[in-house]
């Protein structure tokens, strides 16, 4: 199992476009697979009135921003993501071209959003924090009739989510209602959720990122820093590929240390030709030299066979030594 990592800055540069460069590099080097921005025209996004007004719109990056952070992340070796919030900023999205794109948590029902992107054809991350099983339902139905591409983000909608509440096993629920990829988008602090997702056999995993936790606005506070994200990446990959594929194979490795450990059947004691064998006369070691002889699991089978010969005690019982 291979699994996708995605570093979220979303808006922890604040709106100012060399952080988000810095930013990107850091989560580029850091192992990400993909960076990913929020897009939105403030007026297309909220409400006037809303409380939140002036922090969209001091957070956000123009849109012309976007095509420069796409071809910077192509250069560093990992590819542009983008949630977009509104028409206009999804149409750029279409435009700049990849091969995702992220739905947020509060979109997971927005019709109109999920419309037009599934027109782009390209695959959906579609975060499911806050919804409900019957939401969750009816978005998989829609995506399905419109022969999406898509994988569903299991996603406690709390910024920090506290451990109690992040229900982890709801990821196999997913795999089993809806038979489809699915991942997690981890908003708890540190890497132990998200390993333990990969673990549950989420395929996306989606963490916030920053070069530094105190830095005001956005998500910093609760962000990964790059150290902290070069280890999700590296342990979540020997997490996934701990798991192996649930069929019962045996590695070179383990086949020479079988043949170390498994037991042959030696005489335990002088053995006359023609005498029976009995409990107290054979006896289960492993062997100087694996390979030949009778193995351990032949002992009952054996029981009660003459020697065609005076055996030795101590000597290896093979099927020629037996009538």
């Amino acid at each position: 199992m291979s699994v996708t990592y995605i570093a979220e800055i979303g808006t922890n540069h604040n709106g100012d476009l060399r952080l988000a460069r810095r930013m990107l590099d850091a989560a580029a080097a850091s192992g990400a697979h993909y960076v990913k921005f929020q897009v939105w025209r403030t007026e297309r996004f909220v409400e006037p009135s809303s409380a939140y007004w002036n922090d969209f719109a001091r957070e956000g990056l123009a849109l012309k921003a976007y095509p420069g952070l796409k071809a910077r992340a192509e250069s560093r070796g990992c590819r542009f993501l983008a949630t977009p919030f509104d028409s206009e900023s999804l149409a750029l999205l279409g435009r700049l071209g990849g091969d995702a794109v992220k739905i947020a948590s509060g979109d997971m029902n927005n019709l109109e959003l999920l419309s037009g992107a599934v027109r782009l054809r390209r695959r959906l991350l579609v975060s499911l924090g806050g919804a409900t099983l019957a939401e969750i339902d009816a978005l998989v139905r829609f995506l399905r009739r419109s022969r999406a591409d898509f994988t569903l983000l299991h996603c406690a909608l709390s910024y920090p989510a506290d451990f109690p509440e992040l229900n982890l096993r709801f990821i196999r629920t997913l795999q089993e209602r809806y038979r489809c990829p699915t991942g997690y988008s981890d908003h708890s602090p540190g890497v132990e959720a998200s390993l333990a997702a990969i673990a549950l056999g989420a395929t996306v995993v989606e963490k916030h990122f920053t070069i530094d936790r105190a830095l005001p606005g956005g998500d910093n506070p609760m962000s990964l820093l790059p150290e902290e994200f070069s280890r999700l990446r590296r342990e979540g990959d020997r997490v996934a590929a701990a798991l192996g594929s649930g069929r019962r194979t045996l590695s070179a490795a383990e086949l020479k240390m079988r043949a170390l450990i498994r037991r042959k059947l030696f005489a335990a004691r002088d053995i006359p030709r023609g005498r029976a064998l009995t409990r107290e006369a054979v006896v289960a070691l492993r062997p100087q030299r694996p390979g030949r002889g009778l193995g351990a699991d032949e002992y009952l089978r054996i029981l009660g066979r003459r020697a065609r010969r005076d055996i030795r005690r101590g000597e290896l019982l093979v099927p020629a030594l037996l009538r």
